[in-house]
């Protein structure tokens, strides 16, 4: 009996102890995880100002939780620039960034047309790199993408077939479906997927109208012939015949405007509204929170070979109040579980027909304020984080990015600094990335005290800055690219000792230098550009550049 009890002791000591090793094992991993920053370089086909992107980025930064991160986003704008010159552009400035910036540890490419450029860019720029994809129009593609090594993502699954079933449900005498789509990438992958569903319903009738075909006025002409029969499937309309772009509002808004009398579905959640009925929509929200964690089990460690290419559709229903009322749709027509935007609610008569759910709705509504005021705050500081750089607690890009679109939406002049630090490529091969940490810190750390009510200066990325001032005159531009230059000049303490170094300025304003508020940083990089030819350590203002 002694004997068993000493055994019982024993196995129970031993037990404890393999907890309290597997706990310390599994601490120092999650600090391991924790302290290492891995280095994410997102690719998107578009800008930010595209309704889709947003609801991207955020479900992907959701996803991507838990994991030390640094994003640098790389933004296409392919609504706006995307002919052959405009691509061999974005490609020279990407390529100067990455061979000249930090190692990345993995790719993130947004849409159809940033997964082709990486794609034929791949081996060149990081061909070692895991890539994650998401929003691909065309699956086929995406299958592709998915069966190279070291590759996976999501590829954009419309629900043809669940919004088919929805429209003769609620609309049974309209037999005539009309697609519109445009010759955009992807347009021409919606086009794809919207004929393969269409050879498993050959009782369905239906045109395609191809925007980019089209003047306006065609466009008016066509959607204005539209009748009792009819149903609009709007799947893309970025550009129209005559090269003129719209945003998914102008586009929304124009074929309201112009078939009133026809519903329109939409199978992709961005800009429900505007004259679009609804439907069962693709959710990019949820797209990215996928990708997200996709590319937070790869720099877990999990190879991207062993994550399988995600095709299923990734839905919710949403449906516009003032559509439906004009149709005369009734919530209770519409599939359990739809959002409807825009929906009336009339409190007085909820209270006459339910008193006591309503009083029991009162207190709880007083203890969600109470709550909604806690995670309120809680999602400020969140935001604050997420607008702000690890490294150097400066505003990031999308920080700035938003002052200069809070300046434009005001119609204010200001002017753009872009600022590199010289050679900063050779600081992280002979010292390390680590003093390439404790330099880029320094460099922060001096541009935050020039800063000040009318002067905000941002880290971009890798050894990118930038600077956004108001008030914008030659003289100002050229007293703020000299403060700079002053402030950079003391040798930086490091580790590895004292480091001196030098930076690079360019420097562009609107409306002085551009009307055209959307091609400023594209002048203050060229104006840099001009910097770093004449031999670096110096400032140029756009206004110089021939």
């Amino acid at each position: 009996m002694r004997k068993t009890t000493q055994i019982i002791r024993y196995l129970i000591t031993s037990f404890l102890i393999l907890i309290l090793a597997l706990s310390c094992a599994q601490t120092s991993c999650a600090q391991d995880n924790f302290e290492r920053q891995f280095r994410i370089l997102f690719i998107s086909s578009y800008s930010y100002s595209n309704a889709t992107v947003p609801d991207q980025l955020d479900g992907f930064e959701k996803g991507l939780e838990g994991i030390n991160a640094e994003i640098t986003y790389e933004f296409m704008d392919s609504d706006v620039y995307y002919g052959a010159v405009d691509i061999m552009n974005f490609d020279k400035y990407l390529k100067y960034k990455v061979f000249s910036a930090r190692n990345f540890d993995l790719v993130v490419v947004a849409d159809d047309l940033a997964l082709r450029y990486a794609i034929n860019n791949r081996n060149v720029m990081f061909p070692d790199l895991p890539i994650v994809f998401m929003g691909i129009n065309n699956k086929t593609e995406a299958v592709t993408a998915a069966a190279m090594k070291n590759s996976t993502g999501i590829a954009e699954s419309p629900d043809f077939e669940g919004n088919y079933a929805l429209m003769k449900a609620l609309f049974p005498e309209r037999d005539h479906l009309v697609v519109v789509v445009d010759s955009s990438v992807a347009g021409q992958g919606d086009y794809v997927e919207f004929m393969k569903f269409s050879e498993n319903h050959p009782e369905l009738e239906y045109n395609i109208v191809n925007t980019s075909y089209y003047t306006a006025n065609g466009l008016e002409d066509v959607f204005h012939d539209l009748g009792a029969k009819d149903i609009i499937l709007f799947l893309d309309f970025s550009t129209d015949g005559e090269r003129k772009s719209y945003s998914l509002k102008n586009a929304a808004d124009f074929i309201s405007e112009t078939a009133p009398s026809v519903p329109i579905f939409r199978l992709a959640s961005a800009d429900i509204g505007h004259g679009v009925l609804g439907g069962i929509s693709y959710s990019f929200y949820e797209a990215g929170r996928t990708a997200g964690e996709a590319a937070a089990s790869i720099l877990r460690g999990e190879s991207a070979d062993n994550i399988p290419l995600q095709s299923n559709t990734i839905t919710a229903t949403f449906f516009e109040q003032k559509a439906m009322d004009r149709f005369g749709l009734k919530n209770s027509q519409l599939p359990a579980g739809s959002v409807i935007i825009n929906e009336r609610w009339n409190f007085a008569k909820f209270y006459r027909d339910n008193k006591i759910i309503s009083n029991l709705a009162i207190v709880i509504a007083l203890l969600l304020i109470v709550i909604i005021t806690i995670l309120y705050s809680t999602n400020n500081r969140r935001k604050n984080m997420l607008r702000t750089d690890f490294l150097t607690k400066m505003p990031n890009r999308m920080k700035i990015i938003e002052d200069m679109n809070q300046a434009i939406s005001q119609s204010e002049s200001y002017g753009l600094i872009m600022l590199d630090v010289d050679h900063f490529k050779n600081i992280n091969d002979t010292y390390g990335h680590n003093v390439g940490d404790e330099v880029i810190v320094g460099v922060g750390q001096r541009l935050k005290k020039l800063a000040d009510r009318n002067l905000t200066f941002a880290r971009l990325g890798g050894d990118e800055f930038c600077g956004l001032f108001k008030d914008p005159s030659h003289d100002r531009a050229g007293k703020i690219c000299e403060d700079i230059l002053k402030a950079t000049k003391t040798p930086f303490k490091t580790s590895k000792g004292d480091l001196e170094l030098t930076v690079s300025i360019g420097c562009a304003m609107y409306p002085l230098d551009t009307k055209d508020s959307g091609t400023l940083m594209e002048c203050a990089d060229k104006a840099l550009y001009v910097t770093k030819e004449k031999g670096r350590n110096g400032y140029t203002l756009f206004n110089s550049v021939n």
